[in-house]
């Protein structure tokens, strides 16, 4: 009931946020970048890496902020924001050549699975009917995800990835693209104008996209001994646990949708 709950609430706000002025949400998403940096550097630690926690986060926020403006304002900000994480992370790790070059690479990940991919979730907010594509890039990735451990659940023999996430299995893992497909063919009807096979077509990748997201987190979290990123939502753990298939699928769509194969 309690990760029932929380579901609700999370979806009853995201309704509102999406149907705010652009503005509101890009607020919402920095916010959820910055737990999303507090929970990446706690599972740093248990790694024994040490990355630079205020700094980092602020520069991993411009980053994300900047696609408000556009593609073109989002290289700018890393051009000026890399070198900026790279002196501030040797900074702390000056005379550690190998704490420098561990939380170096790990800082730039983090700017790489974080903040370019809710940048993203910005920048299509931003786009024309950018409300109605991030509500087919959730539905997609939602009901994947749903689909997937309920059909995993109950059906699934086959391990997916045991070195990464044990639990995982392949009957899962096509459970997930089918509910992704079956999301994305109703969502197209009601939001992006798509036929339904195209919609069908275009979740079905999100959600492919979304496992291989979903299987990064699980990794780094093995890595680190923790079956959670935090606490934070009740029945779903972290920020990190509830946004991982989100990054790589949503930073995928605005791609396509920059690139004009959408839309």
């Amino acid at each position: 009931m309690t990760r029932v709950l929380t579901a609700a609430a999370i979806i009853a706000a995201l309704l509102v946020v999406l149907y705010l002025p652009p503005i509101a949400f890009a607020l919402v998403t920095c916010t959820v970048l910055l737990l999303g940096w507090r929970e990446f550097k706690a599972l740093c630690q248990e790694l024994s890496v040490g990355i630079v926690a205020v700094p980092g986060a602020l520069i991993a926020i411009a980053v994300a902020a900047s696609f408000a403006a556009g593609p073109e304002m989002a290289v700018i900000a890393l051009l000026i924001g890399i070198p900026l994480l790279a002196l501030m992370t040797l900074r702390n790790h000056f005379g550690d050549p190998v704490g420098l070059s561990l939380a170096g690479a790990a800082g730039m990940a983090g700017i790489a699975w974080l903040a370019l991919p809710l940048g993203a979730q910005i920048g299509i907010r931003y786009e024309p009917d950018g409300a109605g594509w991030l509500l087919f890039l959730y539905a997609a990735v939602a009901v994947g995800d749903s689909a997937a451990f309920y059909g995993g659940t109950k059906f699934g023999s086959h391990r997916l990835a045991p070195a990464l996430s044990p639990k995982k299995s392949v009957e899962g893992s096509l459970f997930g693209i089918s509910g992704s497909a079956i999301a994305g063919a109703i969502a197209a009807h009601w939001f992006s104008g798509m036929s339904y096979a195209e919609g069908a077509l275009v979740a079905a990748v999100l959600g492919i996209v979304g496992q291989a997201g979903d299987l990064i987190e699980s990794a780094l979290k093995r890595a680190a001994g923790q079956k959670d990123s935090s606490g934070l939502l009740p029945g779903h753990g972290g920020i990190l646990d509830r946004i991982d298939a989100h990054l790589p699928a949503g930073a995928l769509l605005y791609a396509a949708l920059r690139a004009g194969w959408l839309g």
